[in-house]
Formats: C-alpha cells, structure tokens, sequence
C-alpha cells in the first residue's frame, strides 16, 4: 500500500511540474492568440506527458538505474 502511495505522490508532483512548465507556455501562447506557438507549446505538453508515461513505465519495471528520464532538448525550445 505504501509503495501506492509513493507512485500517487509521485505522479502528483509530476503533473505539476509539467503543467507549470509548459501548461504555462500554452496559456501564454493562447492569451497572445499565436497560433503556430499554440501548436507547438501543445506538442511540447504531449511530448512531456509521453515522456513521464515511459518514465513510469520503466520504473515500474525496475528497468531504469534511478527512474529519471528526461525529456530530450530536442522537445525543448
């Protein structure tokens, strides 16, 4: 149960980090009406949600060496 209670915690803190890191470029792109920005700040947010599905997945598996994944620069601009 305990180890339940981790991945919650976890997946919380997460969800934050992503949202305040690129949630925050989409809203900004929105409020500015820039259209290509949108498209791309929305494409950094779905890259950054698949990127902690994998992360989670893989320590789930016990696969990784410390459970960290980053998202690749390349998704970063």
């Amino acid at each position: 149960m305990s180890n339940d209670m981790g991945i919650e915690h976890w997946a919380c803190e997460k969800a934050q980090e992503i949202v305040l890191r690129e949630g925050f470029n989409l809203i900004r792109s929105a409020r500015e009406h820039n259209n290509v920005e949108i498209r791309q700040h929305s494409l950094m947010l779905a890259r950054a949600i698949a990127a902690t599905l994998v992360e989670a997945s893989v320590s789930r598996d016990g696969s990784a060496d410390d459970g960290v994944l980053e998202v690749s620069a390349s998704t970063r601009q």
